[in-house]
């Protein structure tokens, strides 16, 4: 992650100021607290359905039986249902849960660091500091991580891929860390394999960050916005290639991405849709549990297709629906909708959304360009567009949260100088 700049730079760069260090011990200390309290349990396990595969994953992984797990509602195994990514941190974590919440403690309190860094770009110490503390007391991302799923390991990676790919610090006089778009395109496209909802992510962020560090000697890219969308492509290309290639092997077909994308699309789009997961009827269908893992996910995706073109008013009606559930500021969904959650998510949020909305409509003034807006509003666009088209829940928004924490931090440079402004004309009135 340091590449380009050793340990002494940083320090004198004031990358790592001891305040920042109390704060990421303060991060670790709130997921490491929170993680450990959860239960590991088989009925803590089950209530959601995504932590027991991902762990029986991550068992036949380190027992060698490979990459596949039982689906009780087909009563059948399944191969490509899942990517390899977060099966294989929990194998490296001894397919342990309590091991893996303190492994994602870690990882989340990194992606504090990233935003920080991040911030650096563009904001002095105090104003990077703030987008940190956002980060780490950001209360959904301190609650995923004590989870057994993707959510925090995909957001540090397209965290720290965003930093890399537009740099931090003050890069005119040469401190701080360079855009590396090598290291950061591999990051984002493995992160695919994390996260599989997240491979048109490479190339977009490529682009933009290719536009954003073009200007004077800043211009790190070159040919423009082909070269970079070549390299994301490639690199994109490389990161998934060995893992459909072992489907073609186990399944006969290539498939890149997974065999859950026609389920899931069927669960945003059909008669008893309401814009929720609700997968409890998919089992019923006829002829579903005879039929093959690929038959059953071409099945899905056609049935989702046409229903959606004989029902083009309520497709979007539950787009709408999708959208405001993913950016909800209150849990919505029976697991995480408790009356303390919903108070501590929507105290959190509301400011958030509001400094982000600020941060978005003030000048550059606020120390963000509109190049610098639209990269950090990427992951948050793209997210709202892809579970238009499936499924909304808050849960996937939470990797866009980083990048916007530091849209906030220009929210409130603006009204801390819309407040000195007001007190430097009430002295002067008073005078």
């Amino acid at each position: 992650m340091w590449y380009g700049a050793n340990v002494h730079d940083l320090l004198e760069a004031s990358l790592i100021p001891p305040r920042l260090l109390c704060l990421l011990l303060l991060a670790l200390g709130l997921r490491l607290g929170w993680g450990l309290s959860r239960p590991s349990d088989t009925a803590s396990i089950e209530q959601l359905p995504d932590q027991r595969e991902y762990l029986e994953l991550s068992n036949h992984l380190r027992q060698g039986h490979g990459l596949h797990f039982f689906d009780p509602r087909f009563k059948a195994d399944v191969s490509a249902y899942r990517t390899p990514g977060y099966p294989l941190f929990l194998t490296a974590c001894g397919s342990s849960p309590c091991a893996a919440r303190m492994a994602q403690a870690l990882i989340d309190t990194s992606t504090v660091l990233a935003v920080y860094l991040s911030s650096r770009r563009w904001f002095a110490i105090g104003q990077s500091l703030f987008a940190a503390m956002l980060a780490a007391l950001n209360p959904f991302l301190i609650y995923f991580s004590g989870l057994i799923l993707s959510e925090t390991l995909f957001t540090a990676m397209l965290t720290w891929g965003m930093l890399l790919l537009a740099g931090s610090g003050n890069q005119a006089d040469n401190r701080g860390l360079k855009p590396h778009p090598v290291l950061g395109g591999l990051l984002l496209a493995l992160a695919i394999l994390v996260r599989p909802s997240g491979i048109g992510l490479p190339v977009l962020l490529g682009v933009t960050a290719a536009v954003l560090n073009r200007d004077g000697r800043k211009a790190y890219w070159r040919g423009w916005c082909l070269r970079p969308a070549a390299l994301m492509l490639s690199l994109t290309f490389l990161a998934l290639a060995p893992w459909a290639y072992r489907n073609n092997t186990v399944l006969d077909r290539w498939i890149w991405t997974t065999t859950n994308g026609g389920m899931t699309a069927y669960d945003g789009f059909n008669d008893q849709a309401t814009g929720a997961s609700d997968q409890r009827a998919i089992a019923h269908l006829p002829g579903v549990a005879e039929a093959s893992e690929l038959e059953r996910d071409q099945f899905f995706t056609s049935q989702a297709s046409r229903w959606i073109k004989a029902h083009p008013g309520r497709s979007i009606e539950l787009a709408v629906a999708k959208i405001l559930r993913t950016w909800s500021p209150v849990p919505l969904s029976a697991e995480y909708g408790k009356r303390l959650y919903r108070w501590v998510g929507g105290l959190y949020a509301v400011p958030m959304d509001l400094l982000v909305i600020l941060g978005l409509c003030t000048g550059n003034a606020n120390g963000l360009s509109r190049n610098a807006k639209v990269y950090l509003l990427i992951p948050a666009i793209y997210i709202t567009a892809i579970h238009a088209m499936s499924v909304g829940s808050l849960r996937y928004r939470l990797p866009a949260e980083p990048a916007m924490a530091v849209i906030a931090a220009a929210g409130m440079v603006h009204v801390v100088g819309r407040l000195k402004s007001w007190c430097r004309v009430t002295v002067a009135q008073s005078l």
